[in-house]
């Protein structure tokens, strides 16, 4: 008995040095001005959902960030850190260096200025030429109508940006200037839908300023949800054609589902006079 008791005694004197011994830590610091917070998209022309287009491993000032074999694979029309919405990478402001990978070679290297704080999108969208730095809006917040008696309960807000990464043809950007415009249900005394501008009109590279949608759930016990209908409009006032996945050129339309809450960017981007790879809207949510 006191030799079970010693070797009771002593395995716990054990156990407990393992613990001090092996604590576990994590490689962590907190940010501070001096980190710039961003999110990396992929937006090079090139077939959709052509899996030899993705990008294997993402380097950001040659350490590796994101992968297939680890955080996670950056498909063409997508981006990084994915997973769930509102996430950022962080690097030390400056001159910062994102290396691609891809079928073990190098496809891309350039460099971009990031500033601190969580405030850019990092578009790759020509794998020649140095990414497109855009300021990100972060917290996604607008300025809410007041709530009344009539609209309780019935509808809320979401909100949308757009984002211009369109080609003309293989290699040329589209020229002019474009105007996002969405609608939900509501109608005017006439008989037609009434439509909404999205921010400002604007150029290949740029994006315009975060909209608010009106959303009347569909579902009264729920957060909320209602399919918003979108448009294009070009400078001279008529909708944005393109050529379509079966090779006809048709009016632009589409909708997504809105989510009472929910904060989108609609990133407009492919060639609009080719059926492969055809221009397209993707979505991507910030919040």
């Amino acid at each position: 008995m006191k030799i079970l008791k010693f070797f009771t005694c002593a395995m716990i004197l054990v156990a407990l040095a393992s613990c001090q011994k092996h604590e576990i830590t994590y490689n962590t610091r907190e940010l501070d001005n001096t980190d710039a917070e961003f999110q990396l998209h992929y937006f090079e022309p090139v077939q959709r959902s052509a899996s030899a287009y993705y990008i294997d491993s993402v380097f950001v000032n040659d350490i590796l960030y994101s992968s297939v074999n680890g955080s996670g694979q950056l498909a063409s029309y997508n981006a990084v850190p994915g997973g769930s919405a509102g996430r950022f990478f962080a690097v030390k402001a400056g001159e910062v260096k994102f290396t691609f990978w891809r079928g073990g070679a190098v496809v891309y290297e350039n460099k971009a200025t990031l500033v601190g704080g969580k405030k850019q999108n990092v578009f790759v969208y020509d794998m020649t030429k140095a990414p497109v730095v855009i300021e990100n809006d972060f917290p996604y917040e607008l300025d809410r109508p007041a709530a009344t008696a009539k609209d309780w309960g019935t509808d809320s807000v979401a909100s949308v940006r757009f984002y211009n990464f369109m080609y003309e043809e293989p290699g040329v950007p589209y020229p002019g200037k474009l105007q996002y415009q969405w609608r939900n249900d509501v109608k005017d005394a006439s008989g037609e839908y009434v439509w909404h501008n999205v921010g400002e009109p604007v150029g290949f590279g740029q994006a315009s300023s975060r909209a608010m949608l009106i959303v009347h759930k569909t579902t009264l016990i729920s957060q909320g949800s209602q399919s918003i209908y979108y448009r294009i409009l070009t400078e001279d006032g008529s909708i944005l054609q393109t050529v379509n996945s079966s090779g006809k050129m048709t009016n632009y339309s589409d909708y997504w589902t809105a989510t009472i809450g929910r904060a989108m960017s609609h990133i407009w981007a492919g060639v609009r006079t080719s059926k492969n790879p055809y221009a397209y809207v993707s979505q991507w949510y910030n919040k």
